[in-house]
């Protein structure tokens, strides 16, 4: 029996499908989408019967109503992620098509070239584009690509139009007004990246200030009430629910609305490819170096290993905690949580065992994939950044009639002049010159050899610029330095609109890092110690209350039908029920790593788009100092409010312990 929907659902469904390449069918994902809400509700329903409490139905109900939109979603999902990759993408193809156009007056040849050395959706369609016309489905170029127009416009529909004044350069008999096509073509995506850039920024300054809110005020208002609502209203809410409210479900909203701000970002840099590169570790390992030697560690099971080891000691502290508490009496199990709340090393120690034990675990996770990479990707990021300057002083002087060789001597001398020696363009040239010079090879050899200098500097954009110049190296020094020097153009245009970008960014990004570096840290720490800090407070009121009852001679009350005990609990609640305050700190430690990770994931979705390995290493390294603020903030917090607490008790003259 099939699943029949609506219309205007199943449209829109397929069309999600399609965009984002899945292969999937519109009835497979609604049936995915029901099984995975019955199932997820009968774990749900078998829960509350393990734990006889049908109380907790309505809040284990919305993790299968959120997981069933997850995955119905997904397509929509994979669509919106697949266009921001096109449109980083389409930037890289349009300029290869650019440069291989100014250099080879062939449209085919410019497409299959840009295709080549493309990865993406777009490099995918073009290549089945030219295979169709191979097997003689499409006569021209433009008819193939022209099939792939209609999907392509909703991707990004600036790089259809680029591609379509390309389309005139072949048949402009000016070569001016072909070096202005080539020119409009680039500009033109790259001014409508700088406008959407700037529809962005506005856009997103409503939904980050949300994330302010459902990630640091709400929960800082809750985590203060924690002690109350566990002391006051003990008997119609679980402090255990309120725990996992805080745990998984904000988290996983907020880290739902992340990944939403995200898919609006519009293209704007070409993420480094780092795939090539001879020193590149796998996925999965991390290189270890000892006594000269390289071990590839796992980092999974590393992770989980050094994060239970950290993790021992607290956990041990909460299981005899727990079996305690099941069996203590009401004055031991008030003697128990009086201790929990008490600043002491075994306290401090339990509570940052656990904590820091997760955040070891995140942190070693990112920054063992992200250590070995970071350091080749910010290099080629440094070097594309700055080649345009070495190919303008190379175009300059093979301009004037130098051979590629003392071209290449000249531009070094001139970066030595300048103090420039240290950069990594200046690194590139003078490797070629030794290996031309010492060699004695030509430029293609000496760049595409065996040991050839490409391999030490793995970047697929320079590869390919090197590769055109190779081709253009046997012809005339003046029409190789006009490559030279329009390719340079190029690839300053690129950099220029990025630093526009940049500079759109800037006061987003600032606050997004010092939030997710220090201010989230520094504020989770002050809220976990004040809440301590007011418990503490109660049970002085509590010790004050009992003293003034005895001394006006009410003790007799005891007997009657209302007690001391009743009336303490109604004035100031029922220290027995109340949550420890070490899992009070425990929450909300591993709430501050959640909050850290996700505001630096929204960080680098601002900064770089799907950049992993910039994503990976922004999250350890704002984790790590993250931490570090919010140990330090805990202990200072934790001696300054235990030593007013006694000095505020002995001052009212009431005893200091009760």
């Amino acid at each position: 029996m099939g699943l029949d929907l609506p219309k205007e659902f199943s449209r829109q469904l397929k069309e999600d499908i399609i965009f984002s390449t899945l292969n999937v069918t519109t009835k497979g994902v609604i049936s995915a989408s029901i099984l995975t809400f019955v199932l997820l509700l009968i774990v749900s329903l078998g829960f509350a019967f393990i734990t006889n409490n049908f109380g907790i139905i309505s809040l284990l109900v919305v993790l299968p109503m959120s997981v069933t939109y997850l995955v119905y979603s997904y397509p929509k999902f994979m669509s919106q992620v697949l266009k921001i990759q096109t449109g980083d993408e389409a930037i890289k193809i349009v300029l290869y098509m650019v440069i291989y156009l100014k250099l080879h007056p062939n449209f085919e040849g410019a497409v299959n070239f840009a295709a080549a050395h493309s990865k993406g959706p777009l490099a995918t369609d073009i290549k089945k584009a030219m295979w169709d016309i191979h097997a003689g489905k499409y006569k021209t170029v433009e008819e193939a690509l022209s099939a792939y127009m209609a999907k392509w416009r909703v991707w990004n529909e600036d790089f259809v139009r680029s591609v379509t004044l390309l389309y005139n350069v072949l048949i402009e008999p000016s070569e001016i007004e072909r070096e202005n096509i080539l020119k409009k073509s680039l500009n033109f995506l790259l001014t409508n990246t700088e406008r959407r850039m700037k529809v962005y920024v506005e856009d997103i300054s409503g939904p980050i200030n949300v994330l302010y809110f459902l990630g640091m005020l709400l929960p800082v208002m809750g985590i203060i009430m924690f002690p109350l609502i566990s002391m006051f209203l003990h008997s119609s809410v679980n402090p255990f629910y309120l725990g996992i409210g805080y745990i998984l479900v904000l988290p996983l909203l907020l880290l739902f609305l992340v990944n939403r701000i995200i898919l609006k970002r519009p293209s704007a840099f070409i993420i480094p490819d780092i795939s090539k590169h001879p020193e590149l570790p796998p996925t999965d390992k991390y290189p270890l170096k000892f006594f000269g030697k390289t071990f590839l560690i796992p980092i999974v099971p590393t992770a989980i290993l050094v994060s239970l080891l950290v993790m021992i000691y607290g956990v041990v502290h909460f299981v005899d905690l727990y079996s305690n508490l099941s069996t203590a009496s009401e004055g031991l199990k008030m003697e128990l949580l009086k201790k929990e709340a008490e600043f002491s090393l075994e306290n401090l120690a339990a509570t940052f065992s656990v904590t820091f034990g997760v955040a070891i675990l995140v942190y070693l996770y990112f920054y063992m994939k992200s250590a070995p990479r970071i350091g080749i990707r910010n290099e080629i990021k440094n070097i594309e950044g700055e080649f345009q300057l070495g190919l303008y002083s190379l175009g300059n002087f093979l301009s004037e009639g130098y051979p590629i060789e003392k071209a290449i001597q000249k531009s070094l001398d001139e970066y030595e002049k300048l103090g420039l020696t240290k950069s990594p363009t200046f690194n590139f040239f003078s490797l070629l010159y030794n290996k031309m010079k010492n060699l004695g090879t030509d430029f293609s050899n000496a760049v595409f050899g065996k040991n050839g200098i490409i391999r030490i500097f793995p970047s697929v954009l320079i590869e390919e610029i090197m590769r055109i110049l190779s081709d253009a190296s046997s012809k005339s020094s003046t029409l190789l330095g006009n490559v030279a020097k329009t390719i340079g153009s190029y690839l300053e245009s690129l950099n220029v609109i990025e630093a526009k970008i940049r500079e759109l960014l800037e006061d987003i990004r600032t606050s997004v890092r010092l939030e997710s570096s220090f201010v989230i840290p520094l504020v989770c720490a002050m809220v976990g110690v004040l809440g301590i800090f007011f418990l503490n407070m109660l049970r002085g009121l509590s010790c004050q209350l009992q003293t003034i009852e005895k001394s006006l001679g009410v003790i007799f009350l005891q007997n009657a039908a209302i007690g001391v005990g009743s009336v303490l609990n109604d004035l100031v609640g029922n220290f027995t029920q109340v949550m420890p305050m070490t899992v009070l700190q425990i929450i909300v430690g591993i709430y501050t790593v959640e909050i850290i990770s996700i505001f630096s994931l929204l960080l680098n979705g601002i900064e770089n788009g799907f950049d992993r390995t910039s994503r990976d290493h922004i999250i350890a390294k704002n984790l790590l100092s993250g931490m570090l603020v919010y140990a330090a903030v805990s202990i200072v917090a934790l001696i300054a409010f235990q030593l007013l607490i006694i000095k505020i008790i002995t001052q009212s003259g009431g005893p200091v312990a009760c």
